[in-house]
């Protein structure tokens, strides 16, 4: 250790490491990955190491027949603080409940989610690859009404054979599995993306329903049915179909397959004029859109489809 690193108290190699972590901070401010994974996947890209792939024994059982070679396992993730969020004040003794979107949420939803995803399309250019199959979701609220959203996607980059390079370098990103993926293709369509929206809604209950809802009158009351609330669930789903569609549709898809949602409803306790309980409907959609490349071609019986239990998440 020299004279002036120990003046400073530290030496080079320290200096270099807050050199290089100060580098990587930069890169991900501006959505992109750590230096170390970017190195990572370029050795991958060249041949010369073993793949890495969440693919199952099955599925890649399928690879060689079907020309498509795994390449590595590829991630994108974003932890997202959520701005500041009010909510509608309302006594709820009007006659009709009332639905209203919290935007500051589905943003912060809808841009974790996107970021996610554009590290992970880097993570598979950077490899090489043509496309990402069997794109997987996953999401965290650390607290409800929390301040932070963490969205992680992970699936496998592949190279199709005596496929030309990805188009402006960008691979296809799919939820669908791989053997999905193969007959999507086989059948004269191409997926041109994962589509994906959020929309966070906030429910207000009227009267009618406040008075079901309220111990004091709940009690001696017949089977019925929520209406305000049932009627938020649907305001929450029609408005993350309508942005899923909206992004299939800019990104040049003609329909959307493998459509799969998921919903998160959260009680939110009001104290005006007596209490009352709203609702908070967090609703995804994800799918992938497709268009078709030329005539619809008659499927070969060979190929087992895999059939998914519930929904993707985020």
């Amino acid at each position: 250790m020299g004279l002036l690193d120990s003046i400073r108290g530290g030496n080079g190699q320290d200096d270099e490491a807050e050199r290089r972590r100060a580098e990587d901070v930069a890169r991900v401010e501006g959505g992109s990955i750590p230096f170390a994974a970017e190195r990572r996947l370029r050795e991958l890209a060249t041949g010369s190491t073993g793949f890495t792939s969440g693919l199952s024994v099955a599925d890649f059982a399928l690879c060689h027949e079907a020309g498509v070679r795994p390449v590595a396992h590829v991630m994108g993730s974003s932890v997202h603080q959520v701005g500041w969020q009010g909510y509608p004040w309302n006594s709820g003794w009007q006659s009709r409940g009332e639905a209203f979107e919290l935007e500051g949420l589905s943003e912060a939803w809808n841009r974790a989610r996107a970021r996610a995803l554009g590290r992970l399309a880097e993570e598979a250019a950077l490899a090489g690859c043509h496309a990402v199959v069997d794109v997987t979701f996953d999401d965290r609220r650390h607290e409800f009404l929390g301040d932070e959203i963490e969205i992680l996607v992970n699936g496998t980059a592949v190279v199709l054979d005596g496929a030309p390079p990805a188009a402006a370098g960008k691979p296809v990103l799919t939820d669908l599995s791989l053997p999905d993926f193969v007959l999507l293709r086989r059948a004269g369509y191409d997926p041109v993306g994962v589509v994906a929206a959020t929309s966070v809604i906030y429910v207000i209950p009227g009267a009618a329903t406040r008075r079901l809802t309220t111990a004091l009158f709940s009690f001696a009351q017949p089977n019925q049915e929520l209406a305000d609330y049932t009627q938020g669930l649907y305001a929450a789903r029609e408005q993350a179909l309508m942005r899923a569609n909206n992004e299939a549709w800019r990104s040049g898809a003609t329909s959307v397959v493998g459509l799969s949602t998921a919903r998160q409803v959260a009680v939110h306790e009001v104290d005006q004029n007596g209490k009352r309980e709203d609702l908070i409907v967090t609703y995804h959609a994800i799918g992938t859109g497709i268009v078709q490349r030329g005539e619809h071609r008659r499927l070969e019986p060979g190929i087992q489809t895999t059939v998914r239990q519930g929904a993707a998440r985020s």
